[in-house]
């Protein structure tokens, strides 16, 4: 679908890749979740794998926590690697007028499928198919109107 760290239009899992620096009495830590592509997901791990390696033994705490950040980014790192490639020339999608009017007719059968239980990616992929569109654009167009009904609400 669409990453939400790059932001590109490709296939995407869902991880969470931990890091930890570890300086004697205290811990700096930080995390990356979401749905990210194979390039995201790369660079993730390795940035934040290497500093938890290298950096992140030194403190009391950081001695216990660091092993478990690591099992974590390895484990999940490994579950990404039968992942896709980003296609080459991926890039964020974008709405034109062109596209917003062929997806607008089938958004009403859209938000009954994903309200009736249907997976969002699912739905999402099998409306852009029937209008022409990609999935990104689609998912685009269900987060904007999505926004626009919460405006509405918020200003009565």
């Amino acid at each position: 679908m669409i990453c939400q760290c790059c932001g590109v239009e490709a296939p995407t899992k869902y991880v969470s890749f931990h890091q930890n620096i570890g300086v004697l009495v205290m811990r700096f830590s930080k995390s990356v979740e979401g749905n990210l592509c194979k390039s995201c997901i790369h660079s993730n791990f390795w940035s934040m794998t290497g500093t938890t390696a290298v950096l992140g033994w030194w403190g009391v705490i950081s001695l216990i926590v660091t092993p478990f950040f690591l099992l974590n980014n390895v484990g999940r790192y490994a579950f990404c690697l039968s992942m896709p490639p980003v296609p080459p020339g991926a890039a964020p999608p974008k709405l034109t007028d062109e596209v917003v009017q062929r997806i607008i007719p089938h958004m009403q059968q859209l938000f009954a499928r994903i309200n009736g239980g249907e997976d969002l990616n699912h739905a999402v992929e099998a409306t852009a198919m029937t209008a022409g569109a990609t999935p990104g654009q689609v998912m685009l167009l269900v987060q904007a109107v999505i926004h626009q009904q919460q405006q509405a609400q918020n200003q009565h």
